[in-house]
C-alpha cells in the first residue's frame, strides 16, 4: 500500500489573485492535485486566511479548490508565524484526502481520543524567521487491517529576503536548525501517557529557496547565462545552494549525528516573463530546485520511496509556461511516493495484540 505526499508553492495566492483582474484558475489547481492522485499536499504562500480552498461569499471568490475536489477532501490553514514584516499575511495549508488519511488521534490519561490539529511549530523559534506548519496523519482504514503508521509531515518555507549574502546566510541557519535540531525533536515525540504504538515516519518539505549541488546543473546555468549574454541580457546570480555534511545529507550531530537526507533536483520554478513579452531562456522554462523533501535516512530504511516532480505545465497547461504561471503559480509541485511492506498492515486481532503486550 502506498501513499502519495506533495509539496505545492502557490504564489501568494489570496484574495487578490482570486479577483478578476489576477484570475487564478481554482478548478485547474484542484485537477492537478486529484489527476495526480495526492493524497496529502503542504501548500506554501497560502494568504488570506486559505480564501482560496474555503468558499466565502464575497464578489470576487465564486468557487474554492475544496469545492473543485469535492466532498471527500479537507484541509486546514495557518498564518506563518514570523520575525519579518509580512503585509501579505502569508501562511500555510494541509490538504488531504479524507477518504485515505485523517489527523491523528491520542489517547490522554482519563481515557479521551484528542484530535491533532495541523499547527504552527514553535520548536526553536527565535531561530526561524518564518516557523514551519505541524501536521500528524495516520491511514483512516487502520482499524480494519490498513497500514499501522503515522505521517508527521512539516511544512516550510525560509527566509529569502534580498538573497544578498546576509540573506543567504540566515536561510542556511534556518535549515541547519530544521534538520539537525527541529526534525529530530518531532521525530521522537510521544503523544499521550505511553504513545500510540505507532512507527512514525517525519518528512520535512516545502521551498527551501535552495538548490542542491549537481555538476549537470553548473552546465546548464552557464548555457543559460551564454544565451542571456547573447541576446544582450545580463548574467544570472547562481542560485544558493544547500550547505551539507556528505553529499545530500545534514549530520544532526547533537542528536545521535543522525542523517537528514534532502531530496528532490529537478527544476521546480518558473521565470516570469521579461520587459520584451519573451520567456526567459532556461531548461523548457523551469530553473532552480528549490522544493524539495528531507527525511531521516535510517529511519526511511525499510520503506520504499520515489520523488519526482510533476510537468504540470505539460500536462495541464499545454506546455504554455505564461498559461501556468498566471494561473496556477511559479512552482510546479513535488510528489513524494511512499510504498510500505507487508509488515505495515495489520488485522484489528494483530492490533490488539500489539496494544496488549505494550
Amino acid at each position: 500500500m502506498g501513499y502519495k505526499i506533495g509539496s505545492f508553492n502557490l504564489r501568494n495566492i489570496g484574495k487578490t489573485a482570486l479577483g478578476k483582474k489576477n484570475d487564478r484558475d481554482l478548478q485547474l489547481i484542484a485537477q492537478i492535485i486529484k489527476r495526480e492522485g495526492f493524497d496529502v499536499v503542504a501548500f506554501q504562500e497560502v494568504l488570506s486566511e486559505g480564501a482560496a480552498f474555503s468558499s466565502p461569499e464575497s464578489d470576487y471568490i465564486k468557487k474554492s479548490i475544496l469545492m473543485e475536489l469535492g466532498g471527500d477532501w479537507d484541509f486546514r490553514w495557518a498564518k506563518a508565524e514570523t520575525q519579518l514584516n509580512d503585509t501579505r499575511n502569508e501562511g500555510y495549508a494541509f490538504l488531504w484526502n479524507a477518504k485515505r488519511l485523517r489527523p491523528a488521534t491520542t489517547k490522554t490519561v482519563d481515557g479521551k481520543e484528542r484530535v491533532f490539529s495541523p499547527r504552527i511549530c514553535n520548536l526553536n523559534k527565535k531561530d526561524m524567521m518564518r516557523r514551519p506548519y505541524y501536521a500528524r496523519f495516520t491511514p483512516v482504514d487502520t482499524i480494519s487491517g490498513g497500514p499501522w503508521i503515522e505521517l508527521r509531515l512539516i511544512c516550510v518555507h525560509t527566509y529569502f529576503g534580498k538573497d544578498d549574502s546576509e540573506a543567504r546566510k540566515i536561510r542556511q541557519n534556518e535549515l541547519d536548525v530544521l534538520m539537525k535540531d527541529i526534525y529530530p525533536q518531532i521525530e521522537d515525540r510521544r503523544y499521550g501517557e505511553y504513545g500510540n504504538g505507532m512507527p512514525s515516519y517525519t518528512i520535512l518539505m516545502g521551498d527551501y529557496n535552495v538548490i542542491l549541488h549537481r555538476k549537470w546543473k553548473d552546465k546548464a546555468f552557464i548555457d543559460i547565462n551564454k544565451k542571456r549574454k547573447e541576446i544582450g541580457k545580463s548574467p544570472l546570480k547562481k542560485p544558493a545552494e544547500l550547505k551539507t555534511d556528505c553529499g545530500d545529507i545534514l549530520i544532526a550531530t547533537d542528536w545521535d549525528n543522525r542523517k537528514i537526507r534532502t531530496v528532490q533536483d529537478a527544476f521546480t520554478t518558473l521565470h516570469g516573463k521579461t520587459e520584451n513579452g519573451q520567456e526567459e531562456f532556461d531548461s523548457r522554462g523551469y530553473i532552480n530546485d528549490y522544493d524539495h523533501f528531507s527525511f531521516e535516512e535510517s529511519r526511511f530504511k525499510d520503506i520504499f520511496y520515489r520523488v519526482r516532480k510533476v510537468d504540470a505545465v505539460r500536462k495541464y497547461c499545454k506546455d504554455s509556461f505564461e498559461t501556468y504561471y498566471n494561473k496556477v503559480s511559479d512552482h510546479i509541485p513535488i510528489m513524494m511516493e511512499i510504498e510500505l511492506k507487508d509488515s505495515f498492515i495489520l488485522n484489528e486481532k494483530d492490533i490488539q495484540t500489539k496494544q496488549e503486550g505494550e
